[in-house]
C-alpha cells in the first residue's frame, strides 16, 4: 500500500501546458508594451522640462538644464525599480512612494507650465509661483528625498549598532583612565619623566651634563630555599668540630747507601 507521499501528482495536460505558455506570452507581450508607453510618456515629458528649464539658466550654460532634465527623467525610472527591487518595508518603502508621486507631480506642472508659456496664455498666480520659485530647485528637491532614501536604507542600522558599540568602547576607555590617574605608580613614573625632562633642559641652558637618575627600585622577591644534592643524607659525625680526614699511608724512606 502506497503512502500519501508517494501518491504520483495530478499529471498535466497538453492543454494545461499551451495555456501557460499562452498567459506567459501575453504577459511579456504586456510588460514590452508597458515599457514602451512608459519611455514614450519619459519622452514627451522630457521635452517639455527641457523647454520649461532651458529658461532658467543663460544661453551659455545649456548642458545644466540637459543635467536637470536627467534628474526629473531618471527619477521616474530609478524610483519604480528602487520601490521594487531594492526599498524595504517601513519607512525607506514609504519615502519611496512619496518621492516618486513629488516627481510626478513636478513633470506633470512642467508640462502644464511649459505648454501655456508656449501658447502665451495667463498663468494663474500658484502657477506663477510655482514657475517663479520650485521649477529652479526641483533637481534639488528630487536629490534631497534620494539622500533620504539612502539614510532609510536598513544596513545603516549595522553601521549605528557599530558605531554605538566603538563610544561606548572609548568612554569606558576615558573612564578607566580618569581612575588610573589617581594611582602612585602612575604618578611616580610622571613625577620621573618631567625630572628627566627638566635636567636635559637645564643641561642645555647652562651646559652643563646633568645627574644619571637613579633607576626606580624593583620589589624585591623572596627568594626559594634550594634542596642541595645531599639533601636527605645522614652525615655521621656532623656534630664534631672537626671532620676526620683521611691521609694516604706514607712509604718508608730508603735508607741512603753506604758511601754516599
Amino acid at each position: 500500500m502506497q503512502s500519501r507521499n508517494n501518491l504520483p501528482a495530478t499529471p498535466v495536460t497538453l492543454g494545461d501546458l499551451m495555456r501557460s505558455q499562452r498567459r506567459d506570452a501575453v504577459k511579456a507581450a504586456a510588460m514590452f508594451m508597458a515599457v514602451v508607453l512608459y519611455g514614450a510618456v519619459l519622452l514627451y515629458t522630457g521635452v517639455h522640462n527641457f523647454n520649461l528649464i532651458s529658461r532658467t539658466v543663460a544661453p551659455d550654460q545649456q548642458l545644466f538644464a540637459i543635467t536637470a532634465l536627467l534628474c526629473l527623467e531618471g527619477a521616474a525610472i530609478f524610483l519604480p525599480l528602487a520601490i521594487h527591487f531594492w526599498l524595504a518595508p517601513g519607512p525607506q518603502r514609504l519615502v519611496g512612494y512619496l518621492l516618486y508621486a513629488a516627481n510626478f507631480t513636478i513633470v506633470v506642472l512642467n508640462t502644464i507650465l511649459d505648454a501655456m508659456t508656449n501658447r502665451a496664455e495667463a498663468m494663474p498666480d500658484w502657477l506663477h509661483l510655482y514657475a517663479t520659485f520650485i521649477v529652479p530647485a526641483t533637481p534639488v528637491l528630487i536629490g534631497v528625498g534620494i539622500a533620504f532614501i539612502f539614510i532609510l536604507d536598513p544596513s545603516k542600522k549595522i553601521h549605528d549598532a557599530r558605531a554605538a558599540a566603538e563610544s561606548a568602547s572609548m568612554d569606558a576607555m576615558a573612564l578607566h583612565m580618569r581612575e588610573a590617574a589617581n594611582r602612585d605608580d602612575v604618578n611616580e613614573a610622571i613625577r620621573m619623566a618631567a625630572l628627566k625632562d627638566m635636567q636635559e633642559a637645564t643641561g642645555r641652558v647652562v651646559g652643563v651634563r646633568p645627574k644619571a637618575l637613579p633607576a626606580p627600585k624593583r620589589p624585591a622577591r623572596a627568594k626559594t630555599p634550594r634542596k642541595s644534592p645531599g639533601a636527605g643524607l645522614t652525615v655521621f659525625g656532623a656534630g664534631q668540630r672537626e671532620m676526620p680526614r683521611l691521609s694516604a699511608p706514607r712509604k718508608p724512606r730508603s735508607r741512603r747507601r753506604a758511601g754516599n
